[in-house]
């Protein structure tokens, strides 16, 4: 009964040092669910309740940021569980259900991203061939659930409470990890296709965004040089009252001019067709048609100022936004790329966690746990990018202190 007792006060007081180990990754882990709590409530309330009407750009963002918020709560809760039980976590179940919870909306989230980029990928790179319809779009969120869900369901099978030593002190203890007692060629080949869906779908991102990336600069390029080009086949065939913005839709680069300006201008040069088109007997064209023929010259097609404004501020929207998605998809692979190896290493490695000393597990469990800035990070990129969700939470702030 001594030795019984003995031997239980030794492994609470080897679980506390190793606790004592890990405080900084605590404190860590507790701002994580505070940042998630708080940045993804606000992400959705604002897009789910406050901005409706902006479905087609911000569509995602709110499905997005519920599993942010359900994978930054579970996946640093169970890590504090964790932390504070090292060689104490003997129930099998709760290892097995804290696993699968912490990775199924982890899992999903991944998903997410990749469903986004193809999104953005039709957008920008076909916008003339078919789109994703609001149907496929559910469609794709439920596929994405149901993948994450079969991916995370095997974590239950092969994690539980597994038997954690220190030799040298003949002290056992248990660890919520990877169990010992599974085949180990099943526990590889489960590790190996955890990891290659990951690779897979980073590989996917990467490839996406960078055609996504490619398409955007060609356009940039191709409308800096526009801008520079002084339009002599264009001007040839129209009279010299006529701007060259008329036909182009792009000021020149001698002549950059604020929203304000332009719109002025656009309307002074209606005026302008209106009257050229009416005075100009030879003209064929009307002033309600998309061609003008010139006096002596060759039809040009032009479209309404108007038109060509909303046009280019579609563009611009569309540009920004999938910046903003390539942004937090590059947030994802820093965070993901250090867990995947380590992941791999896991599964190769049934003793791995037992290899290290205290300090050097407690660095590499940070590592470990970075994936979870990914489930964080998003608010910040919203507010610094989406200048309505900024304005949003101005207002929703100032009512607070209204209030108050």
């Amino acid at each position: 009964m001594n030795n019984s007792t003995s031997s239980l006060e030794k492994l609470e007081k080897w679980n506390n040092e190793l606790a004592r180990g890990l405080v900084v990754n605590n404190v860590i882990l507790s701002l994580y669910i505070i940042i998630g709590l708080l940045g993804n409530v606000t992400v959705i309330f604002i897009y789910g309740f406050k901005m409706k009407g902006n479905n087609e750009e911000r569509y995602f963002i709110p499905f997005l940021a519920v599993v942010d918020l359900v994978a930054s709560i579970s996946c640093a809760g169970f890590a504090i569980a964790l932390n504070m039980m090292q060689v104490t976590f003997s129930d099998t179940v709760l290892c097995k259900f804290f696993r699968f919870l912490g990775s199924f909306p982890a899992f999903t989230s991944v998903l997410f991203l990749l469903i986004i980029a193809v999104h953005r990928y039709l957008k920008v790179c076909t916008p003339f061939r078919k789109q994703m319809t609001l149907k496929w779009k559910r469609l794709a969120l439920c596929l994405g659930v149901l993948v994450a869900f079969v991916l995370a369901l095997p974590m239950a099978y092969f994690y539980g409470s597994t038997p954690f030593s220190k030799k040298e002190e003949g002290l056992f203890g248990y660890h919520c990890s990877r169990l010992k007692t599974v085949n180990k060629t099943a526990s590889l080949i489960f590790g190996s296709t955890t990891v290659l869906t990951t690779v897979s779908v980073i590989v996917a991102l990467i490839c996406l965004y960078s055609r996504i990336g490619y398409t955007i600069l060609k356009h940039f390029k191709r409308k800096k040089t526009v801008r520079k080009k002084k339009g002599n086949e264009t001007t040839e065939n129209l009279p010299n009252a006529i701007d060259l913005n008329l036909q182009t839709g792009v000021s020149s680069s001698e002549n950059m001019q604020s929203d304000s300006e332009i719109g002025i201008n656009s309307i002074e040069a209606d005026s302008l067709i209106s009257s050229v088109a009416s005075n100009t007997h030879q003209s064929t064209g009307t002033l309600n048609s998309p061609t003008y023929v010139p006096p002596g010259g060759n039809p040009v097609l032009y479209k309404s100022s108007a038109k060509l404004r909303k046009e280019q501020t579609n563009k611009r929207v569309v540009y920004k936004f999938t910046l903003m998605f390539m942004l937090i998809s590059i947030f994802f692979l820093i965070c993901y790329i250090p867990k995947v190896i380590l992941m791999l290493l896991e599964a190769i490695h049934l003793e791995f966690w037992e290899t290290f000393s205290d300090s050097t597990r407690a660095g590499i469990l940070f590592v470990y746990r970075m994936y979870i800035i990914n489930n964080i990070v998003n608010p910040f990129i919203y507010a610094f990018l989406d200048h309505q969700f900024t304005t949003e939470i101005k207002k929703l702030f100032k009512n607070c202190s209204k209030a108050n």
